[in-house]
């Protein structure tokens, strides 16, 4: 892609999540000390967007922001986005969730569904996808093992049902550095199938979180978008 292509598509990304960070800034700010409600977000700056072990951004830099608004009961509902480079027209990819999470003993459960927008993109192209998912997370010392089961109806430019099976594990080495890896299977409509992996360290330099992984598949000619590749990604949290 053109880097002044490029560079339109991050700056039109950039302004409109500036405007959504700044209202929920106002809207955290305004919220009593003992209110129901709370807000958090994101904001993250990586060299590669990288979603089951395929590049999103034609293996150029993305700019990505969340914002979420939680209850105190569990339930939540959260916008996130980030700029894209999948063809069809479409230039940046905006995620709407809502779900419930809670925790019992050292296990955590979140449930939810995710909506995957691409607004702009050319239509004919049936980009637009749900998905439903459960994630799990159970904590044993230092360690914290995952798992996560996800389906769409219809997924992601294929028309087709897909599921989504991962597992992984992560090991806290000291109080802000800690070491993952985990393993996706991915199950779509038709009796195609690959697997994803994936192992990194995260560094916890609060507010920051700078995180190092590498990425691969093993689909067989699957460069450039889906071969191995190192991602470097600095995350903020407010």
């Amino acid at each position: 892609m053109p880097h002044k292509e490029w560079f339109m598509r991050f700056s039109r990304l950039l302004a409109s999540t500036a405007v959504a960070l700044a209202m929920l800034g106002g809207a955290a700010a305004a919220q009593a000390e003992d209110a129901p409600f709370s807000f958090s977000g994101t904001a993250a700056i990586t060299n590669d967007y990288v979603f089951r072990g395929y590049s999103q951004t034609d293996s150029d830099p993305a700019f990505q922001a969340g914002l979420t608004a939680s209850h105190e009961s569990g339930f939540f509902v959260s916008a996130w986005g980030s700029n894209v480079d999948v063809g069809f027209d479409a230039d940046v990819e905006v995620d709407l969730i809502a779900g419930y999470t809670n925790s019992v003993d050292n296990l955590t459960y979140t449930v939810g569904g995710y909506y995957y927008t691409y607004p702009g993109a050319d239509g004919s192209a049936d980009l637009d996808y749900f998905e439903f998912g459960l994630d799990l997370a159970y904590a044993i010392d230092k360690v914290t093992v995952t798992g996560k089961v996800y389906y769409s109806p219809e997924f992601y430019g294929v028309s087709t049902d897909a599921w989504y099976f991962a597992g992984g594990a992560s090991v806290a080495v000291t109080d802000t550095i800690s070491v993952y890896g985990a393993i996706g299977f991915n199950e779509l409509g038709g009796g195609a199938s690959y697997q994803d992996y994936q192992g990194g360290v995260a560094i916890k330099l609060e507010p920051f979180t700078v995180d190092l992984k590498y990425t691969d598949t093993d689909v067989k000619g699957a460069a450039p978008l889906g071969d191995g590749r190192f991602v470097a990604t600095l995350t903020y949290a407010f």
